[in-house]
């Protein structure tokens, strides 16, 4: 035996030798409780969960009345939304035991809550075989505020509040503030695990809650990857714009929490008309869109042209309003003369026939003149009931549709105001009155809430960049100005080539008609105007 091989043999053993050493002294935390400690346990968990284990399962029954049976039906429909026993059964089986079927039960039960529905199929599908379950009473504290975080958290029924205690730096006294309260549907605890910093506040349960939990170990294989690269695509969209790059690093975080981007389509309307997140300041990642603003106009032609002027509906309606009041003023009157002349013919009637008339008549003649005079006065409550039906039919707002009813003669021009493009920034507060903003092409925005930036809103940047587009933009007048100027050239445009080809004997042929220009051209170019 050489002295080679007998000196690997010799470390071979030291280092078996050294394995077993270390195997020896390892302490393995044992999972299992015996005896007593098992036994409160049990009774532990039977009080905490004793709430749904008493439960009994509802009989159906069918009864005779329709009405009873559709209540029944609706109250089965939203108690679907509630964990039976079953269903929490499959949930407090322990992860590393649950088997196949178990494992596609509590993914059903995701689809059925929709449990972590912003997350891809797949990731879902695994969540499903990793999970926790946890039910808890209500006043319970889930996380404290500066612990370490070990869970996220998903809540499937339940309640609960959520609440950050700040110290004054001016006063330095402790305040607690209320942040919200959290419902079915919500996650929280995902930022602390990603960024792996203390909790930020409080949540403390408001009603008993289901909730379902991923561990730190769970959420560091599965779920890290995909928030990372979500929470990057935020950062970059933040870093892009220069109004952030003072922020430090709370602060960014902050804002990608509470922010989002979102993507339009070709012709989308981002913001306007009742449409868009009206909260939300749009800052432009990709793509181009268009401010556009219409206006009413009227159009009067005369041997001396085409005068237009901007129509009013407000004022149009004031003016109506004051030929009915005339009208009916007027009908009043005529009304109130017809009835003296009557009255007047009635009582010379009256006298006659009282003159001619015996004693023994004077019971009926007083009859016959109570009705005369009831028969006018009711014929004057009918007429002045007309009038004032009339005037009610013409009070009453007018619908959707009818506002759209304009003169035959008033015709609505969409304006383009100007153009956004990577870089840009709207919903500030700007005037937004008849104007809308379409995209041009794909457009990707970051969305920020506005009362987040004026909270952090240093050197008053943003009503600065708001003032600042407010004057940018042209006013109603000025934009009136510039369309009467087009149309003017496109009338003098159109003479001088009707001129040009009687001049020289040649009329150009054109089957084109304005229909087979698209819509998005016509509103950029200013075209469609029947001169």
């Amino acid at each position: 035996m050489t002295h080679y091989t007998l000196r690997r043999r010799i470390s071979l053993r030291e280092s078996f030798l050294e394995i077993l050493r270390r195997r020896s002294i390892t302490i393995r935390p044992v999972n299992r409780l015996k005896g007593i400690y098992l036994f409160r346990a049990a009774v532990r968990l039977v009080l905490e969960y004793i709430e749904w284990l008493v439960e009994e399962p509802v009989i159906e029954e069918v009864s005779d009345d329709i009405a009873i049976n559709i209540r029944r039906a609706e109250q089965r429909r939203l108690e679907k939304k509630m964990l039976t026993l079953q269903d929490r059964s499959y949930l407090l089986t322990r992860p590393e035991n649950r088997e196949k079927e178990d494992r596609r039960y509590v993914y059903e039960l995701f689809k059925k809550f929709h449990i972590f529905v912003k997350y891809p199929e797949r990731l879902r599908e695994v969540l499903a075989g990793v999970c926790y379950y946890q039910y808890l009473r209500a006043g319970r504290v889930i996380v404290r505020q500066g612990h370490k975080p070990r869970n996220q958290y998903f809540i499937i029924n339940g309640e609960v509040s959520v609440t950050k205690t700040v110290i004054d730096r001016w006063t330095g006294e402790t305040k607690e503030i209320d942040m919200g309260i959290l419902t079915s549907g919500d996650i929280f605890g995902e930022v602390a695990m990603l960024y792996e910093i203390p909790r930020s506040a409080t949540v403390v349960t408001l009603t008993p809650v289901d909730l379902i939990l991923v561990p730190q170990s769970e959420f560091d294989d599965i779920i890290r990857p995909f928030l990372q690269k979500e929470w990057d695509l935020l950062r970059d969209a933040l870093i892009n714009f220069n109004y952030f790059k003072s922020w430090d690093e709370k602060t960014i975080r902050e804002c990608c929490i509470l922010s989002k981007i979102r993507d339009y389509q070709i012709d989308e309307v981002l913001l306007g008309d009742g449409k868009g997140m009206v909260n939300y300041v749009h800052f432009l990642l990709e793509g181009e869109c268009s401010l556009i603003e219409h206006m009413i106009v009227r159009e009067k032609h005369s041997v001396y042209g085409t005068h237009y002027e901007i129509y009013d509906p407000e004022k149009a309606k004031t003016l109506s309003w004051s030929k009915i009041i005339e009208k009916i003023d007027e009908l009043d009157y005529q009304k109130t003369k017809e009835n003296d002349m009557k009255v007047d013919e009635d009582f010379v009637d009256y006298a006659q026939l009282l003159l001619s008339s015996k004693p023994t008549n004077r019971r009926r003649d007083l009859d016959e003149r109570a009705s005369i005079i009831t028969i006018t006065l009711l014929d004057v409550i009918n007429q002045w009931h007309k009038i004032t039906d009339v005037a009610e039919m013409l009070m009453r707002e007018p619908s959707s549709i009818s506002q759209q009813r304009y003169p035959i003669d008033v015709r609505t021009i969409f304006m383009q105001i100007c153009t956004f493009s990577r870089g840009a920034c709207f919903g500030l507060g700007e005037n937004m009155v008849n104007r809308r903003i379409v995209a041009n092409t794909p457009v990707r925005c970051f969305l920020v809430p506005r009362y987040w930036l004026r909270i952090h809103n240093r050197a008053n940047i943003w009503e600065r960049v708001k003032q600042f587009m407010d004057s940018k933009f042209p006013t109603k007048e000025q934009l009136f100005q510039n369309f009467v100027t087009n149309r003017r050239w496109l009338e003098y445009k159109k003479i001088l080539v009707d001129d040009i080809g009687e001049r020289t004997g040649r009329r150009i042929r054109n089957n084109v008609t304005i229909h087979d220009v698209p819509y998005a051209i016509r509103i950029v170019s200013d075209i469609g105007v029947e001169i």
